[in-house]
């Protein structure tokens, strides 16, 4: 599968909502909107191929408010029906994958999660991956105890850079990870899979994100020289 593998960090839902004097639902809604925006654009453009999404951090899952996980659990909800029944995720043949641990969600996200993976198992052109209850060093984990089960059963003749990556939740190397909200770091997101990734950090709330953001981050990202390596990372 050829395209650009991009990776997204939403971040700057409760910084928006106290920005404009509201409680933070309104921010965690709003930004659910501008996500549901984001997939068609990245559908509509022919040179992304697969798109990875921080949805739920493990931190998340620690340090919010009861009261706010419960909106951001229905929120899921609402999101993973709507691409269950989205005419563009069959269109476009896209597959649906959900990775981390998920299944410390209330069950009926978890029933949800599990029937949208299921219907899209099949789909082949596209792929989005939605990381929810995640962190890159909990994926590294489970990798090396993969890895070392393999190697036990006799499954696995010697431990190699391709033998892990077969073993990570996510297997592709990230071309392009975008971040909104001004900070300038990936929060263990997809650590291995970003070794050689352009970094684009954007001063902006993830609400205030538009199509026009966007495109200059696709922009910057064809015309920056990619080292090897040697990459820095990249501002707007």
């Amino acid at each position: 599968m050829g395209g650009i593998h991009l990776g997204l960090i939403p971040d700057g839902n409760r910084r928006w909502a106290r920005l404009h004097g509201l409680p933070p639902v309104e921010g965690h809604k709003r930004g659910a909107q501008v996500m549901e925006e984001f997939l068609r654009w990245c559908l509509e453009e022919d040179r992304i191929g697969e798109l990875s999404v921080y949805g739920l951090s493990t931190e998340n899952l620690q340090k919010r408010s009861p009261q706010e996980l419960r909106c951001l659990y229905g929120l899921m909800q609402d999101y993973f029906r709507k691409l269950l029944d989205s005419e563009e995720i069959y269109e476009y043949e896209v597959r649906v994958r959900v990775f981390g641990r998920y299944y410390r969600l209330p069950d009926s996200v978890v029933r949800l999660i599990r029937e949208l993976m299921s219907a899209t198992r099949h789909h082949s052109k596209r792929f989005v991956n939605i990381l929810v209850a995640y962190g890159a060093q909990d994926e590294l984990l489970h990798s090396v105890r993969s890895l070392a089960y393999s190697l036990m059963r006799g499954r696995l003749g010697r431990v190699t850079e391709e033998a892990l990556r077969r073993h990570l939740w996510v297997g592709r190397p990230l071309d392009l990870v975008i971040r909104t909200g001004g900070d300038h770091r990936l929060s263990n997101f997809l650590l291995y899979q970003a070794a050689y990734a352009e970094l684009i950090f954007v001063d902006k709330y993830w609400p205030d994100f538009t199509r026009e953001d966007f495109q200059r981050c696709l922009e910057q990202f064809e015309r920056a020289q990619r080292r090897m390596g040697g990459d820095q990372p990249e501002y707007v």
